[in-house]
């Protein structure tokens, strides 16, 4: 890592934290050594700023260093209730890969409560799903069977959880698993907040021939407390254009169908 800091200009601690999120942010990650040797500090000190960005939400640690933190989700009531930030383009395609009889899971989450908007009303399927939001807006296709696994609700989300949960899914082979992703990153893959989280997706994931998920450019580069797996776990990506270059490759390389 090139120097970032002036030769000649002793930071302040906010100062010096504040390029180090400029570094976070330009290269989706840092290594405390070359931040010691960029802002000629000791490494015990970058391990401190470190520490106060973590604490602040801003960076998640990792060994020798940091990757940028995902922002906590707020409850999906209130994300749900605002006007939608999907591309409708995005819905449509994702959509599109469901076929008549098909068994679809569907993750919970506003992404794909707002996906089933876009399901054609005279398409016949069966859905499951652990998401009670997304359970009652599939309730309002005419032709879908909707099944809703058992559980312990998770307030923020409104999911269904717990050994439950993960039992009642692994009964099932779905054709399709349209997954909620929180945050994915090249270098990490995809992550979650919480182990009820973590253990459910992952569930899903296995009872499924196909993992698909509308990413928002923002749940890119970054990184929740819980790693659900490798980004090849997905098989097909709905991203946006403006989705950092790099995030799109690594999908690719993974073998990810990216449209």
């Amino acid at each position: 890592m090139q120097n970032i800091a002036s030769p000649d200009l002793e930071l302040f601690p906010v100062e010096r934290r504040e390029l180090i999120l400029q570094a976070l942010s330009s290269h989706g990650k840092v290594i405390a050594a070359d931040l010691a040797n960029s802002l000629r500090v000791s490494v015990d000190t970058i391990r401190r700023d470190l520490n106060q960005l973590v604490a602040e939400g801003l960076a998640r640690r990792v060994h020798g260093g940091a990757l940028p933190a995902a922002p906590f989700p707020r409850p999906v009531a209130e994300r749900s209730a605002q006007a939608s930030t999907i591309k409708p383009e995005l819905a449509e395609k994702a959509a599109a890969l469901i076929q008549p009889k098909n068994v679809v899971v569907f993750d919970g989450g506003s992404t794909n409560h707002e996906l089933v908007r876009w399901i054609p009303r005279e398409l016949p399927f069966t859905a499951v799903t652990p998401s009670l939001p997304v359970a009652t807006a599939l309730s309002e296709l005419p032709l879908v069977e909707v099944i809703v696994l058992g559980g312990k609700i998770l307030g923020r989300e409104l999911v269904t959880t717990g050994a439950r949960a993960v039992k009642e899914i692994n009964d099932f082979r779905a054709d399709i698993c349209y997954l909620g992703v929180c945050a994915v990153h090249r270098h990490v893959g995809v992550s979650t907040f919480s182990v009820e989280e973590l253990e459910l997706k992952q569930a899903l994931i296995r009872c499924a021939g196909t993992v698909a998920a509308i990413i928002s450019a923002e749940k890119f580069g970054k990184m929740a407390p819980f790693v659900v797996g490798p980004s090849r776990i997905l098989t097909n990506a709905f991203v946006e254009p403006e989705t950092d270059p790099n995030e799109i490759e690594q999908l690719r390389i993974d073998g990810v169908c990216v449209a």
